[in-house]
């Protein structure tokens, strides 16, 4: 698995090659294309540095179509959309002595996910989940209907090579557990939250059977649930930095706030000596407005701040407001900086954010 948002380098350095060209072929559904989208050509630098290079990543980009997250709560083991996942071929050639040979091929998938500098060069997606290990809340009130989000704890997906593997929920409060084979290998999207838990949260586990009655632990998160009994809680999905939708739930006091700009000028009046002083003498034009709205999460713990780090970074951002609206709108993080807390510097933690409406109030759009 390939990351959409950092460099994947094809190299081709073949002895005495004076040039070397790429055939990019990308799709989504079904299988390779028979042209490819892209040709790509180089020269070589000079005689002695010969190696060429391509970054492929950024000609993934415009393959993904993001639409709201996939919002599972009773349905297992089902195949990621196809519009998360980007399949790519690339044939490689090169050119010797004036004629072109190929130069081998590769194969593979991308998500829209990074990697990180500390990790070096061609990062590798998840090969496990696609969500840090660690302790998760989501919002549970049983007054609340499941179309307001409510108990709507997320989803996880988990990139497994063969189908020896199961995921395994522990109620957190009876100790129940649930096991759920895979049937096929590839990207499986799972409901974080058995629906059977879903008032006492559990843990989530994904097990690889190993044979002789032994198993390996390969992933580990716990999903805890919260009742908000004073505010109706935001939900706020994004891409994070594995490819995958992940959810937050800001679950204290919100602020709405209007943004209006105008463009104006001076109107000459309408008869000379003027009597109409009702007309005014500015006039304004090219009014539009945006809004923003300020969201905090009540008390979180110390994984937390990885968590909004990567929402900060994330460029695709949907939220739920229910008491506003009852449809994800596109958001953009209007906050650019946030400290770090820990529990050992800041005992407890809550984390407010500013998010602004991806839109325009007035449909200006033509």
């Amino acid at each position: 698995m390939k990351l959409s948002r950092s460099p994947h380098i094809i190299t081709i350095d073949v002895a005495t090659q004076t040039s070397t060209r790429i055939e990019l072929y990308l799709w989504n559904t079904g299988s390779q294309p028979a042209s490819p989208q892209y040709t790509l050509s180089k020269k070589i630098p000079s005689s002695n540095n010969i190696a060429t290079y391509y970054n492929i990543s950024p000609y993934t980009q415009e393959y993904y179509n993001f639409t709201t997250f996939q919002n599972i709560y009773n349905t297992y083991d089902t195949a990621i959309s196809t519009d998360f996942v980007v399949q790519y071929a690339v044939e490689k050639f090169k050119t010797i002595g004036g004629v072109e040979t190929t130069a081998g091929s590769e194969t593979g998938e991308f998500m829209y996910g990074y990697g990180e500098y500390m990790e070096g060069a061609n990062p590798v997606g998840f090969t496990t989940v696609g969500l840090d290990e660690g302790t998760y809340f989501y919002n549970y009130d049983s007054d609340l209907a499941t179309s307001q989000a409510n108990a709507m704890a997320g989803t996880i997906d988990a990139n497994i090579a063969d189908s020896n593997h199961f995921v395994s929920y522990a109620n957190l409060k009876t100790g129940v557990i649930t096991n759920i084979a895979y049937s096929a290998s590839g990207i499986r999207t799972f409901p974080r939250v058995h629906e059977n838990n879903l008032a006492d949260g559990n843990t989530l586990k994904l097990i690889q059977q190993i044979g002789g009655g032994f198993t390996n632990t390969k992933w580990t998160g716990t999903f805890k649930p919260q009742c908000e009994p004073k505010y109706q809680p935001v939900v706020v999905d994004f891409i994070n930095k594995y490819g995958s939708w992940a959810r937050i739930f800001f679950q204290k006091a919100k602020k709405r706030n209007i943004n209006v700009k105008t463009d104006n000028y001076k109107i000459n009046p309408a008869t000379i000596p003027y009597s109409q002083t009702a007309q005014g003498q500015i006039k304004e034009f090219n009014t539009t407005g945006t809004e923003t709205i300020k969201l905090n999460t009540g008390w979180v713990n110390d994984n937390y701040a990885e968590y909004l780090q990567q929402l900060l970074l994330s460029e695709k951002i949907t939220l739920l407001d229910y008491e506003t609206d009852t449809q994800y709108t596109p958001v953009n993080v209007k906050t650019k900086s946030i400290e770090k807390q820990t529990g050992l510097n800041n005992g407890m933690m809550n984390y407010s954010l500013d998010f602004d409406f991806a839109f325009d109030i007035i449909n200006n759009v033509v």
